[in-house]
């Protein structure tokens, strides 16, 4: 097996309605002191990359993922960049593309995974104005038309199923489907890394149809820790990998996977730790605290080396973290303690 990657989750998410994280040293963890402070450490501390995950509303409070990444893209130097996910159905594909490209400009090609997906919480699209079962059929509009804009001149026929349409004598994209159309769209700038930077799909894994399309349409695979297992990932990701050789006889060995989202608090106290995740993750997720307490990283720091160790056995190549308290001595931890092991 070949080496995993260490990220860093930065926290959008603010879970202000936890005294814990009202009382942060540098302000509320949304702030921009707290943001760029972190992503500057990550960066010294040598992790490979950022990521943010991305909400119109949630249960607590949400700062928005492409501005946040575009202020850190400023900020950093080396460090990579990515969405774990970004919702182009609510943000609408057209300009989910236009942004992500100006990120890969900004940061001179750092752009690791445009991370894209549906989105799984209804309230995004109900104050979008649209509606939450069309989620997977517009999902799947959406990303064609990203593919299409970032690889013109294409154009797509209604009821075409090919994500590589014929090619256009012009610039220009034309695009007609049920939900979305276009009509000789000239888009530019491109992304700075050429075709574009690698698409990513997120996925809780748990369809054929959803791991087909991560296998036809993306360059990798994000899995969400908290609704995913190590055995469980293991058998969704042969099953990935199996689609891919069989499809298109391409290398299985060049497609990419990450874990993302993978909640932690690393500490010995076992009281301490138990009453993080019942107050802070908990209530912030509506998931019982057990469940999360034994999916993700919380606990001491051997516990946490062994969880990974189940997930770098089953062929996870990338994990980021995304401590829920104390987040710049927990990256800290996390990268002296835990990370060496897998070095």
């Amino acid at each position: 097996m070949g080496k995993i990657l260490f990220g860093v989750h930065l926290p959008v998410m603010g879970f202000d309605s936890i005294d814990h994280n009202k009382k942060a040293k540098n302000g509320s963890p949304n702030t921009r002191e707290l943001i760029i402070s972190i992503a500057r450490k990550a960066e010294s501390l040598g992790y490979d990359s950022l990521s943010v995950n991305d909400h119109v509303v949630f249960r607590t409070s949400c700062l928005d993922s492409l501005s946040t990444l575009s202020a850190v893209a400023a900020v950093t130097n080396k460090i990579k960049l990515g969405t774990s996910i970004l919702n182009i159905v609510v943000r609408t594909p057209v300009i989910c593309a236009n942004a992500l490209s100006a990120i890969d400009i900004l940061s001179s090609g750092r752009l690791f995974a445009a991370g894209v997906g549906p989105g799984s919480h209804k309230g995004d699209y109900d104050v979008c104005g649209i509606p939450f079962e069309q989620r997977w059929s517009r999902f799947n509009e959406a990303l064609k038309i990203i593919y299409n804009v970032w690889n013109n001149p294409l154009s797509e026929k209604e009821n075409d199923n090919d994500i590589k349409p014929s090619i256009l004598p012009t610039d220009l994209v034309n695009f007609n489907g049920k939900y979305y159309k276009l009509e000789k769209v000239s888009f530019a700038p491109k992304p700075y890394q050429k075709p574009h930077p690698p698409i990513y799909i997120g996925t809780w894994g748990s369809s054929e149809a959803g791991l087909k399309r991560v296998e036809k349409y993306g360059d990798g695979w994000m899995a969400s820790a908290y609704n995913i297992t190590a055995d469980k990932f293991k058998e969704k990701w042969n099953t990935l990998l199996s689609y891919r050789k069989k499809s298109s006889g391409r290398d299985p060995e060049s497609f990419e996977n990450s874990i993302m989202s993978m909640f932690g608090y690393i500490d010995n106290d076992k009281y301490k730790v138990n009453k993080m995740v019942q107050d802070i993750l908990s209530p912030a997720l509506g998931r019982p605290t057990e469940q999360l307490k034994n999916l993700l990283l919380f606990g001491s720091v051997e516990e946490c080396i062994q969880k990974i160790n189940e997930f770098y056995e089953a062929g996870v190549k990338r994990i980021h973290f995304w401590p829920i308290n104390d987040f710049e001595k927990q990256i800290e931890i996390f990268k002296k303690d835990v990370v060496c092991h897998f070095s």
